[in-house]
């Protein structure tokens, strides 16, 4: 079984890899409308991988993007790929290196299920984000029911996230009006099926379902 650490440098390296690991491009407006980012918002992206949608967003939305990832060589890959409108970040989503109440959103796409403590990144998000700022999270969520295949070949770490254990943690941390909406990625712009098959076969029988939760900093 292999770490993330190993997964994500090897397609980081591959020549022609997406850059959008967690969706299409186009998600990143999707949710930009949801949560109404705009050119003065401060975001933070938490589990930034090569940052395609941190670059993306700060070139549709005009913000200022800080996009932060564990894995320290696939940062600096991503660093490498910037023009200088998003700060790339080592840092751990549990234990975030910015002041209290810096940023007016926090995005994390596809990454929560590989945090090692999601209160714990509930909580610092709860900090450095400003008062009334918005985060999202998308993720395949686990129906809570059956085991999903892709426990077994899952980069570790991995663990099932289930859609009200996210939303529990956040209220606890202090966020509040938390929704669930549909998957931003579903549209005319389409999708690519999931490379790894046990994934894809948890999606197609709803053993994961893509999501959206959204909540405030109240």
């Amino acid at each position: 079984m292999q770490s993330l650490r190993e997964v994500y440098e090897r397609q980081a390296r591959s020549a022609g890899g997406p850059e959008h690991w967690s969706g299409p491009p186009q998600m990143v407006e999707r949710i930009a409308v949801v949560l109404r980012t705009s050119a003065w918002h401060r975001v933070l992206d938490v589990g930034c991988g090569l940052g395609g949608p941190a670059r993306r967003l700060a070139a549709v939305a005009g913000c200022r993007v800080t996009a932060v990832d564990a894995v320290e060589s696939v940062v600096r890959i991503a660093s490498d790929r910037t023009d200088g409108a998003v700060r790339y970040v080592v840092a751990d989503a549990g234990v975030l290196p910015f002041g209290d109440r810096t940023f007016d959103q926090v995005w994390s796409l596809g990454a929560v299920a590989h945090f090692a403590r999601l209160d714990r990144f509930a909580s610092e998000c709860a900090r450095v984000l400003a008062r009334g700022g918005g985060a999202a999270i998308t993720e395949a969520f686990w129906d809570g029911r059956s085991e999903p295949r892709f426990v077994h070949t899952a980069p570790r770490p991995w663990r099932p996230v289930t859609v009200a254990e996210t939303a529990r943690v956040l209220r606890a941390a202090g966020l509040g009006d938390v929704a669930v909406l549909p998957w931003p990625g579903q549209g005319p712009a389409g999708e690519r099926p999931p490379a790894n098959p046990e994934l894809a076969a948890d999606l197609a029988d709803g053993r994961l379902v893509s999501g959206l939760v959204v909540a405030r900093r109240t």
